[in-house]
């Protein structure tokens, strides 16, 4: 397969065409819709609800886009996020101090947000690496402790450093909130951490690990999509992720061409909603002050396009 060069600097293969791709979709779409369930052949479900299966094409179309361009070596730019470009500063300064870095992955189980903090632990861990900078992992359940430790140990042989691996700095405290919020406090402390990473599922103990962190001085960082503990955080830690910023992270610290393209199909996607809702808005709202009786069914015809699709 040929190969071509990305605007990175690396050689990436060339995507399957595009009409490949097209018609691997359709052959999808027939499968579903002759063995699928059965309101999928009654002529009133695809009336009715045809426009959101639609839209849900597109969207796919232009992520998919997002990708091959991503692929072939398009340019996708991410905007600065400043916690995570702070990554490089939090590892050189606990390296210059000699002091450990602590990273919290939450109280999450093994789902999506704790994945996106292991995936963020292991840059950060990675970096350390090449430095010879303890990173202490901890975790609030036993099956995210096991891919934590498998992942971590991988980083370290990756690296050619598998001796320098210590099982010991990948800790799993406990499953009880408050009791793991208590030993994460008490090892901050007793490590007197240079840099404290807090990335996750958090609630009520969040505040509790950032005091901690602020007494031994640590530079913090921080990130979680519980809404209600963003406020803490901005205002304990120096640096806070927050909304979408949390999901981007792995696109953002990779460069990866599928993630970043993936990304950017789905800011283009959110985009093309948003507009979708303004122009609802705004078309319910002439046919309101018509009042008519055609008025009031196209309004009840485009809620039923989107709230109703299965």
């Amino acid at each position: 397969m040929s190969e071509a060069r990305s605007h990175h600097g690396r050689r990436t293969a060339n995507p399957l065409p595009f009409w490949m791709i097209l018609l691997a979709v359709a052959a999808l779409c027939g499968f579903g819709y002759l063995f699928g369930p059965e309101y999928y052949h009654d002529p009133k479900y695809v009336q009715t609800h045809v426009g959101a299966r639609v839209l849900v094409f597109i969207l796919a179309g232009i992520i998919l886009a997002a990708i091959l361009r991503a692929r072939s070596g398009g340019d996708t730019f991410v905007r600065r996020i400043p916690g995570l470009t702070a990554i490089d500063e939090t590892v050189g300064r606990s390296t210059e101090m000699g002091r450990p870095i602590t990273f919290s992955l939450g109280l999450g189980t093994l789902d999506i947000q704790t994945l996106q903090a292991l995936a963020i632990a292991l840059h950060v861990v990675k970096l350390a690496i090449r430095f010879g900078t303890r990173v202490i992992v901890t975790m609030r359940y036993a099956t995210v402790y096991a891919v934590a430790e498998e992942a971590i140990s991988e980083a370290y042989a990756a690296a050619g450093r598998p001796e320098s691996f210590n099982p010991d700095d990948v800790r799993f405290l406990s499953d009880r909130q408050f009791a793991y919020a208590s030993a994460m406090m008490g090892l901050i402390i007793r490590e007197r951490a240079a840099a404290n990473y807090m990335f996750g599922e958090f609630y009520a103990e969040s505040l509790i690990l950032a005091e901690a962190g602020n007494q031994v001085g640590a530079i913090q960082v921080a990130g979680t999509p519980t809404i209600t503990q963003i406020p803490f955080f901005i205002a304990a830690c120096d640096y806070t992720i927050i909304g979408d910023e949390y999901y981007a992270a792995t696109a953002y610290l990779t460069r990866d061409p599928i993630l970043s393209g993936s990304l950017l199909g789905q800011d283009r996607g959110k985009m093309i909603l948003l507009g979708l809702v303004l122009l609802g808005v705004l078309a319910a709202t002439a046919l309101t002050l018509l009042g008519t009786a055609e008025a009031k069914e196209a309004i009840k015809f485009m809620a039923e396009v989107f709230t109703k699709a299965k």
